[in-house]
């Protein structure tokens, strides 16, 4: 999602095109080509409102170094200095796999911070002709392909990763980080938390607005367009005490180009998988999740829900946002980008708790 409200889509297939669609008039349009042609790449929007771009080494078309998409001059600018190389995974060296779904984050001053699949990390900056500056490496993981990377926390910085394997189908690992992010291109520190309750690849993970992380789907040994050993138990991950709890299981397996999204009222909307043609693993369905911030203590009846009566629409970076509630009580308020999730990577998803005066 670029800063004025579009969806923008670059690549794919190892094509150039890009283009974005408008909400308002349901129309797509084109925009300039990438300088490279990409897929499974990752993009992301940066501090500046661009667009950022990097990998994606399909089909063995070379090294896929960064550029960035100016939205004000329609243009897409090499970065020369933002090479893929320091983030290549290593089983994968050569191959189509190896800079596939990067865990991208912007931050501040046009900097994105790569957290993975690579066990190594960087800072990327995506002005002039670009810059790459290491970050060390994941603690003591490993390279951790189709894992779940989510920013449940931008104010403090505050990243969580779990799971993924080595190579991009094969068994994946249950290990759990929270990565916290300083200044821009400044040390990073690497927590090690404890395990998740399951080891999985190909899963999706949700920021839900009260901060904790609906993690969902996946299997428990990776394997392409199937439905076999899939992961029917989701978890939520709770910061307050970086634990993770099991929830009810889901009937139907949710692997490979599977997605789960954080929907307007608060549910959380998971569906899809397989999309391979005529495999016994495609699912055209989804399933709606209701986490219990929905419902009263017992858990059956519904909560009553917040009203809000009069809210600005807008507000400057660093200012405060005038909120009129319909009944008194005690409210906690959050900001959650909309995101945009394809094959477990979702480099748009980042919440940022707001802190509440008055009453």
């Amino acid at each position: 999602m670029t800063a004025d409200g579009k969806v923008f889509v670059n690549g794919g297939s190892a094509y150039q095109k890009a283009s974005q669609y408008q909400e308002q008039t349901s129309r797509w349009t084109g925009v300039s080509n990438m300088n490279v042609g990409r897929a499974y790449h990752s993009s992301t929007s940066t501090s500046e409102g661009k667009v950022f771009a990097i990998g994606g080494n399909w089909r063995g078309a070379g090294k896929k170094d960064g550029e960035v998409y100016d939205p004000k001059s329609n243009t897409w600018t090499s970065l020369p200095g933002a090479p893929v190389a320091p983030m290549i995974v290593a089983a994968h060296r050569g191959g189509i796999f190896q800079d596939s779904h990067t865990w991208l984050f912007a931050w501040k001053n046009a900097f994105v911070f790569q957290a993975g699949p690579s066990k190594a990390m960087n800072w990327y900056g995506t002005k002039g002709t670009g810059s790459q500056k290491a970050a060390g490496l994941r603690g003591a993981d490993t390279d951790s392909m189709c894992g779940i990377f989510v920013m449940f926390d931008a104010l403090a910085g505050k990243i969580l990763t779990l799971g993924g394997a080595t190579t991009y189908t094969g068994t994946p690992h249950k290990r759990a980080h929270i990565i916290t992010l300083g200044d821009s291109n400044s040390a990073v520190d690497v927590q090690r938390i404890g395990d998740a309750e399951y080891a999985r690849g190909y899963a999706n993970s949700v920021v839900l607005p009260d901060g904790k992380v609906f993690i969902v789907g996946g299997q428990y040994n990776m394997v392409l367009f199937s439905d076999s050993n899939p992961v029917l138990f989701p978890e939520m991950f709770d910061p307050e005490t970086n634990t993770f709890s099991k929830l009810r299981a889901h009937t139907v397996p949710r692997n490979y180009h599977s997605v789960a999204i954080l929907m307007p009222d608060a549910t959380v909307f998971v569906g899809s998988g397989g999309l391979c043609g005529g495999c016994q693993a495609n699912h055209f369905d989804g399933q709606h999740y209701s986490p219990p911030y929905l419902f009263e203590l017992d858990g059956v009846t519904l909560a009553k829900r917040p009203s809000i009566s009069s809210a600005d629409s807008k507000v400057v970076l660093g200012g405060s946002i005038a909120i009129t509630m319909a009944d008194t009580g005690r409210y906690t308020f959050s900001l959650i980008r909309m995101s945009a999730v394809t094959h477990a990577t979702n480099t748009d998803q980042r919440r940022i708790p707001l802190t509440a005066f008055g009453g």
